[in-house]
Order: C-alpha cells, then sequence, then structure tokens
C-alpha cells in the first residue's frame, strides 16, 4: 500500500497556497453576500411570564421553596397547554397582519428557564415590530386560557414584549463557513490530483514506489544547435 509523506502533503499545500487563499476569499464573500444580501431576515421578540401554584400570582406571604418548586413542575403543563392550537386560533384574530394558526406555530417557541418558576414565549418573524405585538398578544391572551383549561395556579407577565432583535442569518459565521468551505474544497482538490498522480520524478519517488535499489541513473545533457543555444537531449 503506498504511504504518503505528511510533510510532503504539507510542502504542496504551501507551494499552492495562493489558490488556497484566493478560494478562502472567494467562499467567505459568496457565503457573507449570500447572507446579507439574499436570506430572509430573523427577528425575535420575548417575554417573560411568572408562573405561581398559588390562586394569586401577587401573593407572596405564602411563598416558600415547595411552592416555588410546585410553580417551576407548572411551567411545564402551563407549555403543554399553550402549545394547543387553542391558542392559535384565538391569537389570530387579534394581529394586524392576517397569518394561519401553522405560520403562528412555526413563529412561536414556549419554553422554561431552569429551576425557576418563569415561561419564556419566544416568536421569530421577518418584522421587528410585528414579532413584538404577536408576543404581546399571546402574553394577554394566555393568562386566561391557562386559567379556563388548567383551573389552578396563576400568572403574571414579567416587563413586556421589546422590538425583536435580529437573530438571523449570522453574516459572520456565514462568511467563516464560507471560508473554511472554500479553502477544504479547493485542499481537498490539490490532494486528490497529488494522490492520483503516479508519475515518477525523482530517484526518491522508484525508491518509494518500487521498493528497489537504484543502479544509475542517465542524466540528461545540454547539447548546443544551430545559433548557439543549448537544447536538453
Amino acid at each position: 500500500m503506498q504511504q504518503y509523506d505528511v510533510r510532503a502533503i504539507g510542502r504542496l499545500l504551501a507551494a499552492k497556497l495562493l489558490p488556497l487563499l484566493i478560494s478562502t476569499l472567494i467562499g467567505a464573500v459568496l457565503l457573507g453576500s449570500l447572507a446579507v444580501f439574499a436570506m430572509k431576515k430573523q427577528y425575535t421578540s420575548q417575554v417573560l411570564m411568572y408562573v405561581s401554584n398559588l390562586e394569586n400570582a401577587e401573593q407572596t406571604d405564602s411563598l416558600s421553596y415547595l411552592n416555588i418548586y410546585s410553580s417551576a413542575r407548572l411551567v411545564q403543563t402551563y407549555i403543554e397547554v399553550l402549545e394547543d392550537p387553542a391558542l392559535l386560533t384565538a391569537v389570530a384574530p387579534q394581529l394586524s397582519r392576517a397569518v394561519t394558526s401553522g405560520q403562528l406555530a412555526n413563529m412561536l417557541t414556549f419554553s422554561s428557564i431552569e429551576n425557576t418558576a418563569l415561561l419564556r414565549i419566544s416568536v421569530t418573524a421577518d418584522d421587528p415590530t410585528f414579532a413584538a405585538e404577536v408576543a404581546h398578544v399571546v402574553s394577554e391572551t394566555a393568562p386566561q386560557m391557562l386559567q379556563k383549561v388548567v383551573g389552578a395556579g396563576s400568572v403574571k407577565t414579567v416587563g413586556s414584549a421589546r422590538q425583536g432583535a435580529k437573530t438571523a442569518p449570522n453574516e459572520a459565521k456565514m462568511t467563516l463557513i464560507g471560508a473554511l468551505l472554500g479553502f477544504a474544497i479547493t485542499a481537498a482538490i490539490i490532494l486528490i490530483r497529488y494522490i492520483n498522480d503516479n508519475t515518477v520524478k525523482t530517484e526518491a519517488d522508484i525508491k518509494q514506489r518500487l521498493d528497489v535499489p537504484v543502479l544509475g541513473v542517465i542524466p540528461r545533457f545540454a547539447r548546443e544547435t544551430a545559433g548557439g543555444k543549448k537544447n536538453g537531449n
């Protein structure tokens, strides 16, 4: 089995540094431009809701570790309820833009903050103002629905939904990926050509490929032609 010298491969790549740099630059520019000009911008707005296992979230005199633990467990139940299509049906008519329940479901994400009684509502849309609007309407509609369905505990909005912050695409990340792809593809082409090159160029190649001693080498002489020029023969 033919073996390849790592140092030789390193020298080969170093010799091809210019095309490697050019392909790296081209890949970075292409994917960076794609992220800036072609990919749709996405904005995310969030709002937090405090969940309590007490009937009134304003009560603080009965708070204990057990209450907080129970509230944290209740968050998971609330998330399951809020992911039901019934919430989407109630929210959609209140929005300034006509959206289907399926589109609204793709925008919404409900999650819990670990070891807390906080429920996070995240809305991702192509417009920062609309993302905030959806988050606000959901936070206003959710408490009544939760009370009606679960009938236990209470929920209180913490703060208000702010205008969505841009979350995608990540231009810097896309540019870096493009640069890495450009470098990797060009390096792969160079290495494949090197591996498939079966020509013998030096005495060392003969020893490596055939594993036989070299008895002699025929040198290449240069002879003079008409006009005093030398020609290899």
